[in-house]
């Protein structure tokens, strides 16, 4: 992994790998989906990016894991195939604007450096706009980041 922790399997995708993804997932009929939709919450951690994929009509939270070349992708949407227009819509994103993503491990770099009073003001403010948010701060087993389901509203 590089500075930014993002796996090798991941920063290197192309929009070939892409299109080729959207042949056999979609019948190529993503892209024009992908164009014409807003992706918004787009966040990169790791070897996992998410976001939020949507229109006019729907918005759905997609995440796509990359591990060892394979792509396994989860959406609102629940559609029974392997991987949804949503998810390809995401891909196109990450191949195109990947630098618009937030890079979680980056952003974390930064909150390590705020003083304890920056640090009690943000959660703060967390707390006052989710105030189930604090069962995160008051749990006594430390949850690891694959098991927090935030369960946010989009």
């Amino acid at each position: 992994m590089g500075n930014n922790q993002i796996v090798e399997e991941l920063s290197s995708l192309t929009l070939w790998d892409v299109e080729s993804l959207d042949k056999n997932a979609t019948s190529g009929k993503t892209q024009e989906f992908y164009e014409n939709s807003q992706i918004t919450s787009a966040i990169v951690y790791h070897n996992r990016i998410s976001g939020v994929v949507g229109n006019f009509v729907e918005r759905h939270q997609v995440e796509i894991t990359v591990h060892q070349k394979e792509l396994a992708s989860s959406c609102t949407c629940s559609k029974s195939r392997r991987i949804c227009k949503h998810a390809v819509a995401l891909l196109y994103a990450w191949v195109n604007d990947g630098n618009d993503f937030t890079n979680v491990e980056v952003a974390l770099q930064h909150i390590r450096k705020l003083k304890k009073e920056e640090l009690l003001e943000i959660v703060t403010n967390i707390i006052r706009q989710n105030p189930a948010a604090i069962e995160l701060f008051l749990a006594k087993n430390k949850p690891d980041w694959d098991e927090i389901d935030l369960d946010l509203d989009y």
